[in-house]
């Protein structure tokens, strides 16, 4: 990231100087800019084509960036030897782990960590298979990712957890996912 970040920092500072240039040269000279507008009429897909690359570059850039921060996002918390810094990422991977190991009738889970004033928020996205008791397994769930960030990530304000059930799946869907699998 930081290699490519240089490399875009360096192309934009360039075309940057580049552009301040022509425009204090366009104020001191009329011939340089009538010149300047007939070489991009003349030369209008080269021109595009160079627009173009620079446009999608920096929006490559831009959202290399945003991946970056998220994934550089931690909780962080003392220990007597030093600080520790855990991922948002890697927390939301072992809530993932921990909720699928423990918890039958779980078809599909998306689980994602928020950092805020109030503490860890977690949200838990379900589709269920329609055989369960719905309130208590997302009772169970709550209770075993709050004891899970607690006792074995060390987070001690947890603000929510939040559950959205997105789809129950009934025993058809159920029986052609089996088939499927065995194939």
């Amino acid at each position: 990231m930081k290699i490519w970040s240089r490399i875009v920092g360096v192309i934009y500072i360039l075309l940057g100087i580049f552009f301040l240039f022509c425009l204090l040269s366009f104020f001191s000279n009329e011939n340089l800019c009538e010149n300047f507008l007939n070489f991009i009429k003349n030369n209008s897909y080269k021109v595009g084509i160079f627009s173009t690359v620079i446009l999608i570059i920096g929006i490559v850039w831009i959202v290399n960036w945003i991946d970056y921060l998220y994934k550089t996002k931690v909780v962080s918390f003392d220990n007597p030897v030093g600080k520790v810094k855990i991922s948002l990422k890697a927390i939301e991977d072992s809530i993932t782990a921990t909720i699928v190991r423990q918890i039958e009738g779980i078809k599909t889970i998306k689980v994602k960590t928020f950092v805020t004033s109030k503490g860890l928020e977690t949200k838990i996205n379900l589709k269920l298979f329609s055989n369960l008791n719905i309130p208590d397994v997302c009772s169970n769930i709550q209770e075993l990712t709050k004891n899970y960030l607690q006792d074995t990530i060390g987070v001690e304000r947890i603000s929510n957890i939040e559950i959205y059930v997105s789809n129950i799946i009934g025993e058809v869907e159920k029986i052609k996912d089996e088939k499927t699998e065995e194939t």
